[in-house]
């Protein structure tokens, strides 16, 4: 037990003195035994909240926050993240250099070393038990810490602001649709997808990346220069990898039997699933994308990747949906509420340019801001958003975070992450269901001032408002431009839009919503044989195709109850089978005396 008798006996007397000081006692001989009874005699009776009520705010708040902890003890920086400052307990004079000393010394002690000591051994500041408990009698439990939230972002030049959540819908499964088809490749290593593979898939982002291409790489690139280079391309492929979507013979990809059912899936589950796969996954490291960070690659050191994962997500889930939040105030929100986690056991073994000058070990290096923050803005820069879980607003990363710039070895960077230009984002209707602040998903209705004419002749033209990148996204995945501002209805657009999972019936309600007249009724009639038509054929995987010698052979194997229902007639010799059922099609073949070539 850590009483107050206790941790007085294991001061030294000058302590002891000083803070008889404080409480403007005068002293009575200088034997321990007397001093420790002089100041145990102040906090008797009414005198604990005389102590308590002399205290500044900011040290009456860092007393209630350590009554109320575990352990009651003073947390400096979960309080900092809290309360935007710390109370002072050595108040020394500035020196010449204009800088306050704040290390310990006795006769210097502010008022708050009274109710606050450091037990024999320990590291900590706490409350003593006993005192504690007659302090939480009258000083009330510190307030709930909320994260703080914004209407809109912090307008600043060269801002930009990226509503993805409907970007994501029609991505995710554009790129099953590029898996299938075998275009989707990755290294198997590091998860990086070629610059081929990458043009491949920014063809299928009907938003593109985050930074346009002639912001994102720079022609003829030195190589001590830095690149942004792809996002999206990279996270798409991670996840869809991670999820088990998809997997590579050769140089092609393959869509795997979740993959392929995955397609006739809603979309808003798929990537459901993504992202839950991708919050276990312990194939890839989002910090490895921290290229100026060195020393990751040291074995025994990096920590394990869910629990990370899992501190960002909890800290996600308690924030409000469809609300603006800083990733300043976020991370303060994290560091405040105790949700911390470690990136490296031992960060002597990161640096920034050379091992030794540019450890990440010495004092002030590697803090939470460089680390930790760092870690959070790649995971939500590069797999939240791509997934369409929040909204961002971001500048190019030179004009970002500079909390880098006074370590070693930084002269040279522009920039200490791709992700340092992320200022704020909110959560979406889709990420509030993924991080499971709601329980069912209810698409983003966003607002809109576009007013829309539809015609008998499947034409959709724009009679006022503003058209929003959303919305031009959707008219164009459902029609064909004809004009500016002018879309035709298209069969085949159309199809393809219901085959990766678009309701033609959202599609209506879209319309209608903009159009003051009721939808004409060759355009409800083609958007229902649209809706019907689409699903008309289902695709169920790979099969294989095999020449029996006869008919009546083929009928003898289909009539084998082993194979009912995975091996087909496809004509009077020929046979398909899934390829799944290889296996036993070939042991049911051979058992009836029939080989197989």
């Amino acid at each position: 037990m850590t009483t107050l008798h206790e941790i007085l006996w294991d001061l030294k007397n000058d302590d002891l003195a000083s803070r008889i000081k404080l409480l403007g006692v005068k002293l009575k001989g200088s034997k321990k035994a007397g001093l420790v009874d002089t100041l145990k005699a102040a906090f008797a009776d009414n005198g604990l909240k005389e102590i308590w009520t002399s205290l500044k705010a900011l040290e009456q708040a860092a007393v209630a926050e350590a009554c109320y902890a575990p352990g009651r003890a003073y947390n400096p920086t979960q309080f900092k993240a809290k309360y935007g400052d710390v109370p002072i307990f050595y108040n020394k004079p500035k020196s010449a250099s204009g800088y306050r000393n704040y290390s310990n010394d006795s006769k210097y002690a502010t008022r708050l070393n009274l109710l606050l000591f450091t037990p024999k051994g320990g590291t900590e500041r706490i409350v003593p038990v006993d005192l504690a408990e007659r302090l939480r009698l009258f000083v009330p439990e510190p307030p709930t810490l909320n994260v703080a939230t914004l209407a809109a972002p912090q307008a600043e030049d060269g801002l930009l602001v990226r509503q993805t959540e409907h970007e994501a819908l029609v991505e995710v499964m554009a790129l099953l649709r590029l898996a299938e088809v075998g275009d989707l490749r990755i290294s198997a290593k590091t998860g990086i997808v070629s610059t081929a593979g990458c043009q491949k898939i920014l063809a299928c982002l009907i938003g593109g990346d985050f930074y346009p291409l002639d912001i994102a790489y720079r022609p003829n690139k030195r190589s001590y220069e830095q690149e942004i280079g792809a996002i999206k391309p990279i996270a798409w492929a991670r996840l869809l990898q991670v999820g088990r979507y998809f997997s590579q013979s050769g140089t092609k990809s393959k869509l795997t039997a979740s993959g392929i059912k995955a397609l006739s899936l809603p979309p808003e589950q798929v990537i459901e699933h993504l992202w839950k796969k991708w919050l276990t996954n312990t194939n890839y490291d989002e910090f490895n994308r921290i290229e100026a960070i060195k020393g990751q690659r040291s074995k025994g050191h990096m920590t394990a990747k869910p629990p990370r994962r899992h501190s960002v997500t909890d800290a996600l889930s308690e924030c409000p949906a469809n609300k603006w939040i800083t990733v300043e105030k976020f991370s303060d929100y994290m560091q405040g509420t105790g949700q911390e986690f470690e990136v490296s056991r031992d960060l002597w073994k990161l640096y920034l340019c050379e091992a030794r000058y540019g450890s990440l070990g010495y004092a002030g290096c590697g803090e939470w801001n460089i680390v930790q923050l760092r870690y959070i803005l790649c995971f939500l820069f590069e797999y939240a958003a791509p997934l369409g879980l929040i909204d961002i607003a971001y500048v190019h990363p030179i004009s970002g975070l500079k909390d880098y710039r006074n370590q070693w070895g930084a002269d040279d960077l522009e920039w200490l992450s791709r992700y340092d230009g992320l200022r704020s984002f909110r959560i979406t209707n889709l990420g509030a269901y993924c991080f499971g602040i709601t329980s069912k998903y209810k698409p983003t209705s966003p607002s809109s001032s576009l007013a829309l004419t539809v015609l008998p002749s499947l034409r959709i033209s724009m009679n006022a408002g503003v058209l929003l990148p959303t919305e031009k996204l959707l008219l164009e995945t459902w029609a064909e431009p004809v004009e500016p501002n002018v879309w035709q209805l298209e069969v085949t657009r159309a199809l393809e839009a219901v085959e990766r999972g678009q309701s033609a019936v959202d599609f209506a309600d879209f319309l209608q919503a903009r159009d003051s007249q009721p939808l004409p009724e060759t355009v409800t009639g083609f958007l229902h044989d649209c809706e019907r038509n689409g699903t008309a054929v289902r695709h169920h995987g790979e099969a294989y195709l095999f020449d029996c010698r006869d008919a009546a052979t083929a009928i003898l194997i289909c009539a084998q109850a082993e194979l009912q229902g995975h091996c087909y007639p496809c004509s009077e010799t020929k046979l398909a089978v899934m390829e799944s059922q290889l296996p036993k099609f070939r042991k049911v073949v051979r058992s009836l005396g029939l080989g197989v070539v």
